[in-house]
């Protein structure tokens, strides 16, 4: 290496180290002297609390605000009084009714009719033992082997026995129901009117009977 590049090399490595030396022991010597910038902050919050909302007919503490008219364009949301508890129960009796008429009479010859066993959940032990021997006629009429039969009910009403009040510890509620069949490729159609008990047991309500008719629109 010639005299010319040693020279150039110790001129390259004293810049690397005086730029080390203000780097590293110049600058945060002087720091303190010059303060960073200070960053944009926003606005420091209101320290005194939102004044409390009070509704009609309370007293109206120093500084409260009443609730005024919801702005146009949105809509707004007024409770009303609660619904008689039996009426309730009466609405899920009926609904109850609805869920398990469709369940019974909605089933296919593919599947065994296991929508039978899903009615049967619902069920006092002695419904669910009849609907288990519906499932066991449906099969020996329909076998899984043979062409295809399928039923698909759909509920048009729930006609619960009292709309106001339950008396006594049973209740009855009359689904009709339009039920769609398909046999062999054959499609027709039928309205059937099932009649679902419900029995009290405990603080619950069972279902406890099914029964079906056909009936006219």
């Amino acid at each position: 290496m010639d005299r010319r590049t040693k020279f150039i090399l110790l001129i390259i490595g004293s810049i690397i180290l005086f730029g080390l030396v203000i780097w590293l022991i110049v600058f945060p010597t002087l720091a303190p002297l010059f303060p960073a910038k200070p960053s944009l902050q926003p606005p420091s919050l209101p320290t005194e609390g939102t004044p409390p909302v009070i509704q009609p007919g309370q007293p109206k503490p120093p500084g409260a605000t009443t609730p005024g008219p919801a702005p146009s364009g949105v809509s707004s949301f007024t409770p009303t009084a609660a619904a008689n508890p039996e009426q309730q129960l009466i609405l899920e009796l009926s609904r109850r009714a609805g869920v398990l008429a469709e369940r019974v009479e909605s089933g296919s010859s593919g599947d065994g009719f296991t929508n039978l066993d899903d009615a049967a959940l619902d069920a006092s032990p002695s419904l669910a033992s009849k609907l288990q021997q519906m499932k066991t006629d449906l099969q020996k009429q329909y076998p899984a082997a043979g062409s295809t039969h399928l039923t698909i009910a759909r509920r048009l009403l729930e006609a619960p026995e009292s709309e106001v009040s339950i008396s006594g510890p049973t209740f009855k509620v009359a689904v009709q129901l339009q039920i769609q069949t398909q046999d062999a490729g054959a499609v027709s159609s039928a309205y059937r009117e099932a009649t679902v008990t419900f029995t009290k047991s405990g603080d619950a309500w069972i279902a406890s009977g099914y029964e079906t008719k056909a009936f006219t629109p």
